[in-house]
This record gives C-alpha cells, sequence and structure tokens, in this order.
C-alpha cells in the first residue's frame, strides 16, 4: 500500500470550526434581534449566512487521503465528515483523472483554481477542489500526475 495523497490539517477540526462559526455568527444576530438592533441589509443576510454555515459543517466531506494497493489493483479514496469516515475503492482498469481550472476562461485571474476529478468508468467519484489561496495547487498537479501514471502503466 502506498499513500499519494494525504490532506495537511485535522479535516474534523475544520468542520467544527466551521460549525462553531455558524453557531456564533447566529447567537450574535439572535443577540441584536432581541435588543431590537436591525443592521439594514444584515437583518437577512447575516442570519442566512451563519445557517449556511451550520449545515455546511454538518454535512460537507472532505478526502483526507489516497492509497493505492497494487497488489489489489485497487485506489482507496478515504473520506472524512463530522460524523463518519467512508472509503471508496477504484479499481485501476477502470481509473481516470481530470485536472480543470476553475477560472481559466477568465482575462485576469490573481490566483488560480484548480480541480482534479476523480473518475471511474468515466463517471465522478470523488472531486479534490483548490483551498482558499489555492495553497494546494501543487499537491492536486502532482497527484494528477501520479493517477495518470497508475492508470497507463495498468
Amino acid at each position: 500500500m502506498k499513500n499519494i495523497y494525504k490532506h495537511n490539517f485535522p479535516i474534523k477540526g475544520l468542520l467544527l470550526m466551521n460549525l462553531l462559526l455558524g453557531i456564533s455568527l447566529l447567537s450574535f444576530f439572535a443577540y441584536l434581534f432581541k435588543n431590537e438592533i436591525f443592521p439594514d441589509i444584515w437583518t437577512f443576510a447575516g442570519p442566512l449566512l451563519g445557517l449556511a454555515m451550520v449545515i455546511n459543517g454538518l454535512t460537507s466531506s472532505k478526502v483526507r487521503e489516497i492509497n493505492v494497493h497494487t497488489s489489489l489493483e485497487m485506489v482507496e479514496i478515504i473520506k472524512e465528515s463530522v460524523f463518519a469516515t467512508k472509503a471508496k475503492k477504484v479499481k485501476l482498469q477502470s481509473l481516470k483523472s481530470e485536472l480543470k481550472s476553475e477560472n481559466g476562461k477568465k482575462l485576469f485571474t490573481l490566483i488560480v483554481k484548480l480541480r482534479l476529478i476523480i473518475l471511474e468508468n468515466d463517471k465522478e467519484v470523488e472531486e479534490i477542489s483548490s483551498n482558499l489561496f489555492s495553497l494546494n495547487n501543487n499537491k492536486l498537479v502532482k497527484l494528477h500526475s501520479d493517477l495518470k501514471t497508475l492508470y497507463k502503466n495498468n
């Protein structure tokens, strides 16, 4: 078994931080509304943002690591959420990957956002995107090249 991708930060910690920020934002606006303070446009947008952060923290999941089992000829993708950890297995014969730019058609971009799509029999299995400031772009490019060499060798 060989590990070809590992997420840098603890995923449950990131999702719980998102959840706690949403709860604190909701409680801040509840305090404002209780004291009859209505902050113009944020009267509706603030609680909706807090609610979206809570829902996102509870429901989203991220890829924690990708392992290659050469003896079994399979790639194992491990996803983690707040409540569970799931593993998906993809056969090397049916594996493909695509690297796409999210903002490639724009004329002027400061930060290039990438998406790595992992496919099994031309059906999307998993998608890994660039983080906030695209600090993991080089990891995505390296993972794409590793996956490409894997499925071209088989």
